[in-house]
């Protein structure tokens, strides 16, 4: 077996070769050629595929970037299905199963409906298995489904289980009944979501019961629900149904249907772990995470979910017990897989289109580095260190927990012995860009960690993410606080989050925020008289610092947020500004707090929750604007924060966007976030080309002349001589009566989210001030009329039905207006929904 450019060899065979020449004592280098590397089955690498310290084996492509290691298969040979609902299918190997398909590499949505577009009302019947729906709108869509299609539904419950959640469970059965159909939802995910155990005294925070009367959010996966941008996977028949956007060629597309749910796992056993292994370059793409079709997503935090009894991890809390230990939840599969190892590092790769957690650190893996890669288009969370079952491993009544739900292979590390060998250390996640997370899951961070020792997460930037930025120590603090300190210890020490870039997070859903800490995050050291050494514990605690933070939604709660148990935590030297709520706080941490040294736009130190916190220290914090200039915040704040000059190319990979704009200082400049910025990114005021001055990754000072002072700032091209500002329906300046807002659609909506109304008189207003104005909204067949009014004039008729969909459309404009202030009313008037997509409002300069 040669292997080499000239005679190469798969990689099953390059794996061979390397491993033999490693046993000769050679320093191994495997370079992959460009292409894409269809994998068969999991990739494994073990205690044989081990380096040294000196010579550590590499895997790295020859040309980085151009090799995908790939669990999915192309699907080609479509033929159109059904012309007039734009419809397509191919044939798949039959019993193919995946709840991701990937279009030119980037995440489709499944066939999906909101509640009200299928005519559900407000709530049902609820029972202990399910709903006895009388409604005559719900039981035709409902009766329709056959006994195989029924099975294959699922129910999604955006906020249902805590405005932080979106659970999610599949339908059992459907049985049309005289006058009723009783619908019978699969009893795990049902059981998790309604009958979980009431919150018991000891408990800081409880989980919150949904009623079983809660009509779900959306309906996923039905051929009926197909819409533009939409698939449906027929298992069984072996078809696949995609509906492509419009201008879209089949025969051009590139369409990958996941089979695997693990691409790679790196790892041995606690007494002879895999070592001293390189990946560089490679691109992890095109796997699935098949869990939620078997158990559902009962979420309880940041895809953490109950897969056994409504008290799963509730340990001796409740009664009866559940597992523990307490916090001992399911989480989201790691599509690439780190356990039982030392000293491995993945370098400048890309962790992209995977439908679990993009890369999990877990079960005694030391020394991992995560440096220079690009994280992205992951159904779940980013990245995961740490499992739900080893907070305390010292506890010989968790091993078995351990091995079963903290390995890829509970049977390959059946003969381990646990002690703190088993504890997750010396982690590093380092410059890597993570954005665009939680596709379908939508309760994901960027980056989760659960339990370890001295990790280390800095100059990283995370953004455009559904819920919380960087989350540490979830669940574990909810019987925790600052009367019971005590309960609930955990290995977790020294871990430190610094010098991070985080923005444009908590973008769907509520109570989250940049940083987001639970529970024990030091290890208590007593004195000789054997009360608490505060000071020495904190050495041990965690620390955040350097970060910065900004652009959040108006319903997050705090930016750095200290919740339920937590305690020895530092917030020192971070930036948090143009965000809502408090810049620092939480609910019923236990204590010993220390905030200093920031700069922050909100509050510092609200702890609403009973009891109040112990031994809270706030000093030296400064009081910055909202939207605050160089002046208001030391540069080197924003210069230190997110990628190091060594990885700064790295940020072209985040789309090309201006993300802050800083009000014009008195030396005539502004500061500017820009993802996606380059040395060579072009910035605009008007027509006029700006010097500029790059501080950091993303931040730029720009001078802007006094002669454009007024005209609007673009990247990448001029913007056009008339100011024209989009605003989404969320802004505050917007009004509804009778509108439900649905989101993380994937169609193409501005901000991936619209309002929409089925009832007929449904009003939706806003405000602002201008010259002109576009409302947006979607046309499809199955949408009518609106009346629109300007100032509280004649109404005008619009009619958005059309023979196919499109999104983000503008659906009326006006002349030009008078200067000023202008109100505009818009009201539903015929059709089964009508839809608004925000508005666009002109300036001129």
């Amino acid at each position: 077996m040669n292997c080499t450019a000239t005679a190469p060899c798969d990689l099953d065979g390059a794996q061979a070769k390397a491993r033999r020449l490693v046993s000769t004592g050679a320093a191994v280098t495997v370079e992959l050629l460009d292409g894409r590397y269809e994998l068969s089955e999991t990739l494994r690498y073990t205690a044989e595929d081990s380096g040294t310290a000196e010579h550590p084996v590499v895997w790295r492509a020859a040309d980085p970037g151009k090799v995908v290691i790939s669990g999915g298969t192309r699907v080609t040979r479509w033929t159109e299905h059904d012309d007039k609902r734009g419809i397509w299918v191919a044939d798949v190997p039959a019993g193919s199963r995946s709840r991701q398909l990937y279009v030119d590499g980037a995440w489709a949505p499944v066939a999906q409906a909101e509640a009200g577009e299928l005519g559900f009302p407000p709530s049902w019947t609820g029972t202990s298995t399910g709903y006895e729906v009388t409604h005559d709108a719900s039981r035709k869509w409902l009766d329709a489904l056959s006994p195989e299609d029924a099975g294959k539904v699922e129910f999604v419950y955006t906020g249902k289980t805590g405005p932080w959640t979106q659970s999610r469970c599949l339908v059992d059965s459907v049985a049309p009944k005289e006058g009723r159909t009783t619908v019978t939802m699969l009893d795990t995910c049902w059981n998790g979501m309604t009958k979980r155990p009431p919150r018991a005294p000891i408990e800081s925070g409880g989980l919150p019961n949904m009623s079983t009367s809660t009509v779900p959010t959306r309906v996923e996966n039905h051929y009926s629900l197909l819409s533009t941008g939409e698939w449906f996977l027929d298992s069984d028949a072996g078809k696949l149904y995609y509906a492509p956007k419009a201008g879209a060629d089949m025969k051009t597309l590139d369409v990958t249907l996941p089979r695997l749910e693990r691409l790679m796992t790196v790892g041995g056993t606690l007494a002879e772990p895999v070592h001293d292994l390189v990946f560089e370059g490679l691109q992890f793409s095109y796997a699935t995470w098949l869990g939620p079709s078997r158990t559902g997503l009962a979420e309880v935090q940041s895809n953490l979910h109950i897969t056994g009894a409504p008290n799963q991890g509730k340990c001796a809390v409740t009664t009866p017990a559940g597992s523990c230990p307490y916090g001992a939840l399911s989480q989201p599969l790691g599509n690439v897989d780190v356990t039982a190892s030392r000293d491995i590092r993945f370098a400048g790769n890309t962790f992209r289109a995977l439908g679990g957690a993009g890369l999990s650190v877990r079960y005694g893996a030391t020394g991992t580095v995560i440096e220079g890669n690009h994280i992205t288009d992951t159904s779940a969370t980013g990245v995961y260190l740490g499992c739900t079952y080893d907070p305390q491993p010292w506890d010989a009544g968790t091993h078995s927990g351990i091995k079963q739900h903290c390995t890829p292979d509970a049977a390959a590390v059946a003969g381990d012995t646990i002690g703190t060998n088993e504890i997750v250390k010396d982690t590093r996640v380092s410059n890597n860009v993570i954005h665009a997370v939680g596709r379908d899951y939508k309760a994901a961070p960027g980056v989760t960690i659960l339990f370890g020792q001295d990790l280390r997460m800095d100059h990283n930037e995370v953004f455009d993410t559904p819920y919380t930025g960087i989350t540490a120590g979830i669940v574990q603090g909810h019987s925790t606080d600052a009367d019971n300190p005590g309960n609930n210890p955990n290995v977790n020490a020294r871990n430190v989050i610094s010098d991070n870039l985080i923005y444009n997070y908590m973008q769907e859903l509520r109570d989250g925020g940049a940083i987001y800490v639970e529970g024990h995050q030091a290890q208590y050291t007593e004195k000789a008289d054997g009360t608490l050494d505060i000071a020495a514990t904190r050495a041990n605690g965690f620390r955040a610092s350097g970060n910065v933070a900004f652009n959040d939604r108006p319903d997050t709660n705090f930016t750095y947020y200290d919740d339920a148990g937590s305690q020895f935590i530092t917030w020192d030297g971070n930036v948090a500004f143009k965000t809502a709520g408090a810049s620092q706080g939480g609910c019923s941490p236990a204590g010993y707090l220390w905030t200093e040294n920031n700069y922050l736009s909100g509050r510092v130190g609200r702890y609403p929750c009973p009891p109040d916190p112990l031994a809270v220290v706030t000093g030296n914090n400064t009081e910055i604007p909202g939207s605050p200039t160089l002046a208001d915040v030391p540069e080197a704040k924003f210069a230190a924060a997110g990628l190091d000059r060594a990885h700064r190319a790295l940020s072209r990979s985040g789309p090309l966007e201006l993300r802050y704009e800083s009000p014009r200082s008195a030396d005539g400049t502004r500061l500017l976030a820009v993802s996606g910025l380059t040395d060579h990114t072009r910035i605009y005021a008007g027509r006029t080309l700006l010097e500029q001055r790059r501080i950091n990754s993303t931040f730029v000072e720009v001078a802007v002349p006094d002669a454009v002072a007024s005209h609007p700032v673009s990247v990448g091209r001029p913007a056009d001589p008339h100011r024209w500002t989009r605003v989404n329906e969320t802004d505050p300046s917007t009004t509804s009566s009778g509108w439900s807002l649905s989101s993380g659609r994937g169609l193409g909506d501005f901000h991936d989210d619209l309002l929409y109304a089925k009832e007929n008189a449904s009003t939706v207003s806003f405000r602002f001030t201008g010259s002109r104005v576009r409302v947006y909204g979607e046309t499809n067949a199955d949408q009518g009329e609106l009346a629109i009014t300007v100032d509280g004039g004649n109404a005008v008729t619009v009619d958005t039905r059309s023979p196919s969909r499109r999104s983000n459309a503008v659906v009326y404009e006006t002349s030009r207006l008078g200067d000023g202030e202008h109100a505009v009313t818009i009201t539903k008037v015929s059709g089964t929904y009508g839809t608004f997509d925000g508005y666009e409002y002109l300036d001129r300069w």
